[in-house]
């Protein structure tokens, strides 16, 4: 068994996935991965030379910190994730950071036409999210205002203040792409402060899908996923590759797995002005897990069929089906993100008849079958 020494700081909420795809994929692959943390009152050069001698790893991976041991890295496999320093020819993986930014636009493209980006100064990493962002907004038609900002944003306090200057001279309703978690709840925090709403006034998306600090905001916050399981397989590679003698390249990137929608980009709700509606939607959100079908809708709406179609599609833009549908499919994508879901037992669980009634479903919804969301979309 091989061991792969990897040396970086207490994986966060949102690293987690990653370390977990590059444990999972050194297991596939017979090897012990052991990780070691920085400690900033040692000599780290002596220190990670005596943790060498002892241990022997077959490969290093030094992950998100600011710069490392380098003296005994000779020969021996490396990669460098989203480290701001490397030995010559070693190689780095790193996020797509434009990939994010146009992830986001996506995501809140078709609410308004005013969008604003809020970034860092002096990060390349931030300016290629925002500037991403911004160029698919345009290109689409919207109007998108860049905002960078001086302060450290690990002090939720200093940045508190610019952005309630910066929100103030933005259109209302807006739509707003903040580059990590912890700024767009910083964000959310100013625009609360201003007696802004969310997501009436203001929308927010950030980066990271930190569970923690998306769900501890106010308002539940939208975020994009990076594709943590993706960037663990290609570490897992890179360090493969040269452990069979090939040259690796000098920068791997991975992406995004897609945005997880929250409370902070949902439309408002509106209620429909006619009761008949009112109560099949209620109706719809109670019982969509079980068999029912249009016509239990109907039956509740208690008018005709025609009407009733005619009715619900005034005030919702849809019909009955692809209502109750959507319904069962948000629910399935929710169990789908689990890694102990029993597949087998989802089709009933979301009020399908049959596994074909939901894999087409799923497929008229997604543009995919339930196995290729599942392998970019677990959660836990």
């Amino acid at each position: 068994m091989k061991t792969i020494l990897i040396y970086t700081y207490p994986p966060s909420a949102r690293y987690n996935e990653f370390f977990r795809s590059l444990v999972h994929e050194g297991r596939r692959r017979n090897w012990n991965c052991v990780f070691v943390e920085p400690h900033p009152d040692s000599d780290e050069t002596t220190r990670m030379a005596r943790l060498f001698a002892l241990l022997k790893p077959a490969a290093f991976v030094s992950g998100f910190i600011k710069g490392a041991p380098i003296a005994i890295l000779d020969g021996i496999p490396s990669v460098w994730i989203d480290c701001d320093w490397a030995p010559h020819g070693a190689p780095f993986l790193r996020h797509d950071n434009a990939a994010f930014g146009v992830a986001a636009a996506k995501a809140l493209l078709g609410s308004g036409t005013d969008f604003a980006a809020i970034g860092l100064h002096r990060h390349d990493w931030s300016s290629a999210r925002i500037g991403a962002f911004a160029r698919t907004i345009r290109a689409a038609g919207g109007h998108c205002r860049l905002i960078r900002l001086a302060a450290r944003v690990d002090n939720q306090f200093d940045a508190l203040e610019p952005l309630r200057e910066a929100l103030k001279k933005l259109p209302r309703p807006v739509s707003v792409f903040a580059v990590t978690d912890q700024l767009a709840q910083v964000t959310m925090m100013a625009a609360a402060s201003l007696g802004w709403k969310c997501p009436g006034d203001i929308r927010l998306v950030g980066v990271d899908d930190d569970e923690v600090i998306c769900m501890g905001a106010p308002v539940a916050l939208s975020s994009v996923r990076p594709d943590w399981a993706y960037g663990g397989r290609l570490a897992a590679e890179v360090l493969e590759m040269q452990m069979r003698g090939e040259k690796p390249k000098r920068t791997y990137v991975y992406g995004a797995a897609g945005v997880t929608r929250r409370a902070s980009t949902r439309e408002p709700y509106h209620r429909p002005k006619d009761a008949r509606v009112e109560r099949a939607l209620a109706f719809i959100a109670a019982e969509y897990a079980s068999p029912i079908a249009v016509p239990d809708v109907v039956a509740v709406m208690d008018c005709s069929r025609r009407l009733a179609e005619l009715r619900f599609r005034e005030e919702t833009g849809l019909g009955i089906q692809e209502t109750l549908e959507k319904a069962r499919i948000d629910r399935a994508l929710v169990l789908l993100r689990r890694r102990d879901a029993d597949i087998a037992a989802i089709p009933s669980m979301c009020g399908f008849r049959t596994a074909g009634a939901l894999r087409a479903a799923f497929r008229r919804h997604t543009g995919m079958s339930m196995t290729e969301w599942r392998a970019n979309n677990l959660f836990v």
